[in-house]
């Protein structure tokens, strides 16, 4: 799913500020950092992640609302390692696990901007997102070395809606913050759950 998500998303991006440079277009690029929150249930100590990604938005003058694509990964990890020796012989055991999202958020935003430099706005439209779990064990308690990796993944369709505000700075540079909410059901180690979640991240990025 990777592989789809980000050559389209990198060609986006990189061409979005080529199409909107003619003035009867208006846009934005942001990058953003914060958590994606998911579900306990559902991804137990891995349900809040790091999260960063890149939104962009643009539109014509004359239309209401903008075009809306974002791109948003989030990580955790955690491992344990245990070593001693008895006698002449070293033993070691490590186990490590890892979980992650990466979403595509396709739709529509409006923007207002009801003050100078000041703007809010609200989004939602389609979610397309990818879920991963990864568990990696070695050791050499019995006679050799062990060593092996589990990793199941999915991909489910669903929905995401956004809320957020930023200030303008000198015509280009928006500072400010967003709060979204996605929800995509895929399949990991036959049990459904839900890939989405609630997103909080603080976003910097270039205006036209």
């Amino acid at each position: 799913m990777r592989k789809i998500i980000f050559p389209f998303m990198i060609l986006f991006f990189l061409g979005t500020p080529g199409l909107v440079q003619a003035n009867e277009w208006s846009g934005n690029v942001n990058g953003v950092a914060g958590i994606k929150m998911l579900k306990e249930s559902d991804w137990g100590h891995f349900d809040d992640q790091t999260a960063v990604g890149v939104m962009a938005d643009f539109k014509r003058a004359s239309w209401p609302i903008s075009m809306s694509a974002n791109l948003l990964y989030s990580r955790d990890s955690s491992s344990d390692y245990h070593d001693n020796e008895i006698g002449d012989t070293y033993y070691y055991t490590y186990y490590a696990e890892e979980a992650g999202t990466a979403e595509l958020n396709l739709g529509v935003k409006k923007i207002w901007a009801p003050a100078d430099r000041f703007n809010f706005y609200v989004g939602g439209g389609l979610a397309v997102i990818y879920g991963e779990m990864e568990i990696t064990r070695a050791n050499n308690l019995s006679s050799g070395t062990y060593w092996d990796r589990d990793t199941e993944d999915d991909t489910g369709l669903g929905g995401w809606g956004a809320v957020g505000c930023y200030v303008t700075f000198a015509s280009h540079l928006n500072i400010g913050v967003d709060l979204r909410y996605s929800s995509a059901e895929i399949d990991l180690y036959d049990k459904d759950i839900d890939a989405g979640g609630v997103h909080v991240g603080l976003l910097v990025g270039y205006a036209w």
